[in-house]
């Protein structure tokens, strides 16, 4: 019986050992793979650290092109406030003027203010002009010759109509 019990013990010391030996491989393959994830060679760690670069940088832009867009769109909406109130403002100035330049106020500051009256029809005269006003061109006889010359041939174009 001693060597049964003796058996018995070699097999489960030689089951225990064959599973810590199963776990431990176990183990060490774990190790293996998080060592494997997390080891970048420099070329793939520069490659990570420039495409991350570069997208930060796109989405900056992106941001600050957002941001632009914004500011113009308040400042337009402010400049357009502004020109209304101007457009406003324009249109009752010209009311005011068009009211002041009335005819009947114009007659009334120039009666009061300047002293001005209308006047009567007894105080127009009409005045008569006996010679018609035509003026008359009167040719220069002493012209030399080169211009007589080109009178004469500017004469004969328009006669041959070139």
């Amino acid at each position: 019986m001693a060597e049964l019990h003796h058996a018995e013990d070699n097999l489960a010391v030689r089951l225990h050992y064959e599973e810590n030996d199963k776990e431990d491989k176990r183990t060490a393959a774990r190790d293996r793979k998080r060592k494997g994830i997390f080891r970048i060679s420099p070329l793939e760690l520069i490659a990570w650290v420039v495409l991350i670069t570069v997208a930060l940088a796109l989405m900056g832009s992106y941001i600050f092109g957002r941001v632009e867009i914004s500011r113009l769109y308040s400042e337009r909406a402010q400049l357009e406030s502004k020109l209304a109130v101007i457009e406003n403002e324009n249109i009752s100035m010209e009311s005011e003027i068009a009211a002041k330049m009335n005819v009947t106020k114009v007659e009334d500051y120039a009666k009061n203010n300047l002293g001005l009256q209308k006047l009567d029809k007894l105080q127009i005269q009409y005045i008569e002009v006996e010679t018609p006003s035509v003026a008359e061109v009167k040719e220069n006889d002493s012209e030399d010759i080169f211009v007589k010359i080109k009178h004469r041939l500017d004469v004969l174009k328009e006669y041959l109509g070139l």
